[in-house]
């Protein structure tokens, strides 16, 4: 029996569910021996980004439990493309995502997170479908089913660096829009051929769309990006690209000089007001002792 529950773990909510998968059980209408949830920041991420998740085991019973004790995880995940029929799981194998073994004492709840695109096979653009599930007395509870689609995004600037100790390696770096809790945001793809290794997406921060971001890749293998995020600030990311790694270097925040001294009057425009109301008052006063 599936059951949906709700409950508040910390400042936000998981979605709660228990449901057998390893074995049939008969149907019953009391609470379930452990409750799962699951939880994402976002329903979308651009290709080669981070998803972050986060996963709730709760015991429910009034004795303590061990998961994961014998030769079977304490909880495991599945991942399946949404247009699979077969849903064949793209679950790394052997990863555990939670603590093993993991004991819960009586109505014990605990948190974990954990990076899908570490778990997962979902380097691909698609949908897929996710589900948690924790493992005892050989039953699988799981989560209701959670999907995620990872995207390509709007490409915005491109460029190639060459290696000269190895120049059949091209790195493809990617400058991508996509909108994340309805801002705009710019994330930095990258991409070797012909090997087709990939290092983890970069959030470049929020994209304001007044000029077009910058990218340079200098020859000592320094990238930079440069653009828009508000109407009086840049945000300027700078990386190391190396042969066999990619690191982000440093990323600042520049006041745009052409709006300075608007931000600078627009801090004092309550002293302003309230100058300007003064001089008034006074000028009513004055008019009134006439």
């Amino acid at each position: 029996m599936l059951r949906l529950l709700r409950f508040r773990p910390l400042a936000a909510a998981l979605v709660l569910s228990a449901a057998t998968a390893l074995s049939a059980a008969p149907r019953t209408t009391h609470l379930d021996p452990l409750s799962v949830g699951i939880e994402f920041a976002s329903t979308s991420y651009i290709v080669g980004e981070p998803v972050p998740v986060r996963v709730l085991i709760r015991n429910n019973m009034s004795s303590e439990v061990i998961l994961g004790a014998g030769e079977r995880p304490a909880a495991t995940i599945s991942v399946w493309r949404a247009n699979d029929s077969v849903r064949r799981n793209l679950a790394f194998p052997g990863r555990g995502v939670v603590p093993a073994p993991l004991t819960l004492k009586p109505n014990e709840q605990c948190i974990f997170s954990f990076d899908l695109s570490r778990n997962a096979n979902i380097y691909g653009e698609g949908r897929y479908n996710v589900t948690f599930g924790a493992i005892y007395g050989g039953r699988r509870y799981n989560t209701t089913v959670y999907s995620v689609e990872i995207v390509p995004g709007y490409v915005i600037a491109e460029g190639t660096q060459l290696f000269a100790k190895d120049p059949a390696r091209q790195r493809h770096i990617t400058v991508v829009r996509w909108p994340r809790d309805h801002v705009d945001c710019l994330f930095m793809r990258v991409r070797d051929t012909p090997d087709g290794r990939w290092f983890p997406t970069v959030k470049l921060g929020a994209f304001l769309n007044l000029m077009e971001p910058r990218l340079n890749i200098a020859d000592n293998g320094e990238i930079t990006t440069l653009h828009r995020a508000t109407p009086e600030y840049y945000v300027r990311n700078v990386f190391w690209s190396l042969p066999n790694d990619f690191v982000q270097r440093s990323r600042l925040d520049l006041l745009d000089p052409s709006t300075a001294d608007t931000a600078r009057l627009n801090g004092l425009r309550g002293d302003l007001d309230s100058i300007v109301r003064k001089n008034e008052e006074m000028k009513e006063k004055a008019r009134n002792e006439r």
